[in-house]
């Protein structure tokens, strides 16, 4: 009876002892237990680090880190005044954490490749655009279907395809040109304007704002607006051709950089300073000569 209740507890003693192992009890070595916990740690601890070097998908990355594309559209890239735009553009783009996309004309009348421009720039993506447009009715679908922001400058749109516009009061500026020469020759006289392209808004605003500040002064005559499109030799031989018909010419008023730069070469090779010229828009060439 002794021995069988021996072998009892013996049994009951194992199954409780195995129990206890399966239950997660302290049954292991202390060594064992200290190798297992710093095993564990150092796994964690790799785990940690992995994480933090890891780079998360593109996908994933906050919007915010995205740079976003201006598009500048200048009427051309033939003068200086344009390329001041495009370095007033870039120094604020990078300002602000965005690019610049610039693109333009080699012509001030080519508005079939400007509105190329235009949607080439929509294809490749941008986030707002900014144009001076050579011609705002031809121009005006094309920048209506763009989804982004528009911003006009040195001539206006359609307030419906665009945001906002930048620019001088054109009629204003030239009236002030007049005015100057009528303060700078009181005796009055002859006064041709060599101007830029016939069909252009700015630049029709400009003839216009000229010649009714002129007439204001009665002692001056206008002979005459030539257009020639911003280009320098036309600009010279009309130039040549005024002095040829009016030797007693007093003044020239100049509506753009390409004018003021052939009509001004002009008189100084035929050594002409006894006429005044005023020039619309400047450049390092016009302010050196």
């Amino acid at each position: 009876m002794k021995k069988r209740l021996a072998v009892t507890l013996a049994a009951v003693m194992l199954a409780g002892s195995l129990a206890g192992c399966a239950g997660g009890g302290t049954t292991a070595a202390p060594e064992t237990q200290a190798q297992t916990q710093a095993e564990a740690a150092k796994t964690e601890a790799e785990k940690t680090e992995a994480e933090k070097t890891e780079e998360p998908p593109a996908e994933e990355k906050p919007a915010a880190e995205a740079t976003k594309v201006i598009g500048v559209i200048p009427k051309s890239t033939l003068f200086d005044f344009y390329k001041m735009v495009r370095q007033g553009a870039e120094d604020a783009a990078a300002e602000h954490g965005y690019t610049i996309n610039y693109q333009g004309t080699n012509s001030s009348t080519d508005t079939a490749a400007q509105q190329n421009i235009v949607e080439d720039m929509d294809m490749a993506g941008m986030d707002a655009l900014v144009i001076s447009s050579i011609d705002a009715k031809a121009i005006n679908d094309t920048i209506a279907s763009l989804k982004v922001p528009v911003i006009t400058f040195d001539d206006e749109m359609d307030p419906s395809v665009c945001l906002t516009t930048v620019s001088v009061n054109h009629e204003a500026a030239a009236a002030a040109g007049a005015a100057y020469i009528a303060e700078k020759l009181p005796n009055g006289g002859k006064v041709a304007v060599v101007s830029s392209e016939a069909g252009s808004d700015v630049i029709q605003q400009r003839d216009r704002g000229f010649e009714n500040e002129l007439k204001k002064h009665d002692k001056f005559e206008l002979v005459g607006i030539y257009h020639t499109e911003g280009d320098r030799e036309k600009a010279a031989n009309i130039m040549q051709d005024l002095l040829s018909e009016h030797p007693d010419l007093v003044a020239v008023f100049c509506c753009n950089e390409g004018a003021s730069a052939g009509a001004s070469k002009m008189l100084k090779d035929e050594g002409r300073t006894d006429i005044l010229a005023v020039g619309y828009d400047s450049s390092e060439e016009l302010i050196n000569n």
